[in-house]
């Protein structure tokens, strides 16, 4: 192709072209339900049953995104599917920000309100969820959780084509350090991605001058 052909092609199609990751992402949602007990808002959380992945954290409802779905509906079906309340039941507040996983994922976590007869009313899936109960947003909003690093990084295997690359097996692979947040609550541990969507939370609500 002649210079200026290739040129104006390139032109052409990078100019229109719509930015998307570069590896394909997996989407998910989450619900941080809140509910109303006393006059205080609680958050609504569950302890994973131990027959699915990573059982015994806690953590709110949520999963993977089903083709056609909006991540919106993607909360409220996974709620209504793992922890018994109706969707029709919920009000989605609003969307707290993202995360972008190591296992490329994007996990969006929304925000909603459910009455709290509702919430007595609730019936978890026993295949999905050990129980559910709530912890006070004043909790939250008045514990500074513990805090631990943690380092991720490349582990080598033997058939890697290391006589490729400069330096070969000594090749200084990078490494990711994380922030790991724990919170200890009446007996249940709560940290991992759920702690860092609650931190988000509440630095949000203190972070942000109401209108």
């Amino acid at each position: 192709m002649e210079p200026k052909r290739c040129l104006k092609k390139v032109t052409s199609i990078f100019s229109a072209h719509k930015a998307e990751p570069l590896w394909r992402l997996r989407y998910f949602a989450v619900l941080a339900l809140l509910t109303e007990i006393d006059g205080e808002l609680h958050f609504i959380l569950n302890k994973r049953a131990s027959g699915v992945n990573q059982p015994g954290d806690v953590c709110f409802p949520g999963g993977h995104q089903e083709k056609g779905e909006h991540l919106r509906e993607t909360a409220l079906r996974e709620t209504e599917e793992e922890i018994g309340i109706p969707r029709e039941s919920i009000q989605i507040i609003g969307k707290s920000d993202f995360m972008l996983t190591i296992y490329r994922g994007m996990i969006q976590p929304f925000i909603g309100y459910v009455p709290y007869a509702d919430y007595l009313n609730a019936k978890p899936n026993p295949e999905e969820v050990e129980e559910i109960f709530t912890v006070p947003l004043k909790y939250f909003l008045e514990t500074e959780p513990d805090k631990f690093d943690t380092v991720w990084k490349v582990v080598q295997s033997d058939d890697f084509p290391y006589e490729r690359i400069e330096g070969g097996r000594d090749y200084p692979f990078s490494k990711g350090k994380t922030t790991q947040l724990f919170y200890e609550y009446e007996g249940h541990t709560i940290w991992g991605f759920t702690a860092q969507v609650i931190q988000n939370i509440i630095e949000i609500l203190k972070n942000t001058p109401i209108k």
